[in-house]
């Protein structure tokens, strides 16, 4: 009985040690699969998600202790580190590329999207027709010199000069969501909403094009250039919102502009000036 229960136990301490190398050769499998992982989850965030300006997906909150906890069990047992550390990445490597799984799913529907995105997206100049009629950047987004109180103020977006009643174009496709007319601050004025979280204001108009409601395509003229409300001359203020908050419209309009136009766009509105309004 002594050499059969030896014999045994020799055996069994060879599958341990066969067990052992089994569970290090898994290891390292889950190491390289987490970096891999890594990778797409960097690139989801840095390029895909960035293409599609969708927020990144949140980083779950876990309680690492509990888990830990969950395989305390295993440490009686002489390979017990090693195949609690193990199981803990193999876990977080499922949760992982199921989360991963769920963001392509996203990415998928988003792709599916695109086109009509880009077609949202205010992308042109709300006066940009060659010639005459052609809009001039007088006045850019950021603090500038009120030119009544002359006090400065922040201004929340770029003032346009043209002749007067020159047409004004939607710089995207939307829906006019509102459609006012007043004698005071941005006067006569037009909001767009073009989905995705986008919204574009045209102020000062001297007449609208388009009723409230109506679905409109990017370069569509909407109203004509003004000198309504708040304003020491004819000139178009306008602006661009996206998920609520108000952005530099400059950095939108790329669609009409060569990169040359564009950088000249740029540094004419972030020149210190006042504005119009």
């Amino acid at each position: 009985f002594p050499v059969t229960i030896s014999h045994k136990k020799k055996k069994l301490l060879q599958e341990l040690d066969e067990m052992s190398l089994k569970y290090k050769a898994l290891d390292q499998k889950v190491q390289v699969l987490q970096e891999a992982s890594e990778e797409l989850r960097l690139r989801d965030r840095n390029i895909y998600r960035v293409i599609f300006e969708a927020d990144p997906l949140p980083t779950p909150k876990e309680d690492r202790k509990d888990k830990i906890d969950a395989y305390a069990y295993l440490a009686s047992y002489r390979y017990g580190s090693l195949m609690a550390t193990t199981a803990l990445k193999t876990e977080a490597l499922g949760r992982e590329l199921l989360r991963q799984s769920q963001s392509y799913q996203e990415l998928t529907r988003l792709i599916r999207n695109k086109s009509q995105l880009m077609e949202a997206l205010p992308a042109i100049q709300p006066m940009a027709l060659s010639g005459r009629r052609r809009g001039e950047l007088v006045s850019g987004y950021g603090y500038r010199m009120d030119p009544i109180y002359k006090t400065v103020k922040f201004h929340e977006g770029i003032d346009l000069i043209g002749p007067l009643y020159a047409p004004v174009y939607a710089t995207g496709d939307g829906k006019v969501s509102e459609m006012v007319r007043m004698d005071r601050g941005y006067g006569n004025y037009l909001l767009l909403d073009h989905g995705y979280g986008y919204q574009t204001l045209y102020a000062h108009l001297s007449r609208f094009e388009v009723r409230p409601g109506q679905r409109v395509k990017r370069g569509q003229m909407i109203g004509r250039l003004g000198n309504t409300g708040k304003s020491t001359g004819p000139h178009l203020h306008y602006e661009v919102v996206k998920n609520g908050r108000k952005v530099d419209p400059v950095y939108y309009i790329f669609n009409d502009l060569n990169p040359q136009q564009h950088s000249e766009l740029v540094a004419r509105a972030s020149s210190t000036n006042q504005s119009l309004d």
